[in-house]
């Protein structure tokens, strides 16, 4: 009687730990997986950040134009552009 019951006791104790075990594993891979999300919740509340900073640097219609002006060549009616084309200089180095 007492060799069953160690024996039962045994099984349960070895099918527990498999559980533990499985359970270890699942709370690391969890682990892993909230790390992940919380990385890519930083990076969308710094890109939220700029963002709100663009727009609200483009709410004011001076600084649209500016940036109408410098990215588009944006001109207005009447108004002449002249583009200016730096020098090309060799600064290239050969080996």
């Amino acid at each position: 009687m007492k060799i069953a019951a160690a024996i039962i006791l045994a099984v349960i104790l070895v099918f527990a730990g498999m559980k533990a075990y499985s359970f270890w594993g699942q709370e690391q891979q969890l682990s892993q997986s909230l790390a992940g999300i919380k990385a890519r919740l930083t990076s969308a509340q710094v890109d939220v950040a700029n963002l709100q900073s663009d727009v609200q640097y483009l709410a004011n219609p001076l600084n649209l134009e500016k940036e109408l002006r410098s990215r588009f060549n944006y001109k207005k009616p009447g108004e002449t552009m002249i583009i200016i084309v730096p020098d090309q200089s060799s600064t290239a180095v050969s080996d």
